[in-house]
């Protein structure tokens, strides 16, 4: 099937397809019924989802709701119900960043890595909404016979209240210009089993090679959970040059720079 792009032609399929079937459905019946892809399905979704028009279910698989009028939350109160999940997931980036940087990047055997805060670039074109890690770390490994190789992770951060799909769709984007990505959420095992979307998150996950970390405290690498280890892959080089030198931290830039003389 060639890519779709999500435009309000598809939302509106969406959402048709949602009030036919009486404004509820199992996430597997609908998306057969749109013919789509299941990562564009997603997007679909999680796009209705942050503009309020439909709700997240379970279910096996999950199941997806349109809102009612009478359910809608108003303007101040989904600002505010934003602002608060923007700054929670602010305030675990240093936390995470720390304990990444000192002791849990050590499992991989880099002779040297960097890691550093990629979240923010401003006004910047990115070329895309998923395409900014909030974390990275790059590392290279000297060898006998081969040349010395370069390897990139990066790190999408969610909140305890934000455990949705969303975070894989992300990483699975990030994926493409990285060897290995991960989703930390932070919550402990069992409220992340407990979230509406557990299982399309553990499905879409290991079906694209996404790794899904699990903590309630940031700060503590032993409370750390590897709910799904990363797939290692090589990513197109010329596109990981790309993402590199799209990085908003120099620091991490001239330390590549370093590593590559």
């Amino acid at each position: 099937m060639a890519a779709m792009n999500l435009t309000q032609g598809r939302i509106q399929e969406f959402i048709a397809a949602l009030e036919k079937a009486n404004g509820s459905c199992g996430n597997g019946n609908l998306r057969r019924q749109l013919g789509w892809e299941e990562e564009f399905y997603w997007k679909v979704q999680e796009r209705l989802i942050a503009d309020g028009r439909v709700v997240a279910g379970r279910g096996r698989g999950g199941s997806v709701r349109l809102i009612q009028a009478d359910e809608t939350v108003s303007e101040p109160e989904a600002v505010a119900a934003v602002t608060l999940e923007t700054n929670r997931e602010r305030s675990l980036y240093a936390p995470l960043k720390a304990s990444i940087e000192v002791k849990w990047i050590k499992r991989f055997g880099f002779d040297d890595v960097i890691v550093d805060e990629t979240h923010s670039r401003g006004a910047k074109v990115t070329g895309g909404t998923f395409t900014r890690p909030d974390i990275t770390a790059a590392g290279y490994r000297g060898y006998v016979y081969l040349p010395k190789r370069l390897e990139v992770i990066t790190f999408e951060v969610k909140p305890s209240e934000a455990v949705s799909i969303m975070g894989v769709l992300e990483a699975i984007a990030h994926r493409e210009a990285a060897h290995r990505a991960y989703v930390i959420y932070a919550t402990s095992p069992a409220k992340f089993e407990a979230a509406a979307e557990y299982e399309r998150i553990s499905e879409l996950a290991q079906k694209y090679g996404v790794g899904i970390v699990l903590t309630e405290k940031p700060d503590d690498v032993e409370n750390w959970e590897i709910a799904l280890e990363a797939i290692r892959h090589d990513p197109d080089p010329a596109r990981l040059d790309r993402f590199l030198g799209d990085l908003p931290s120099d620091i991490m830039k001239k330390q590549l720079m370093k590593w590559k003389g």
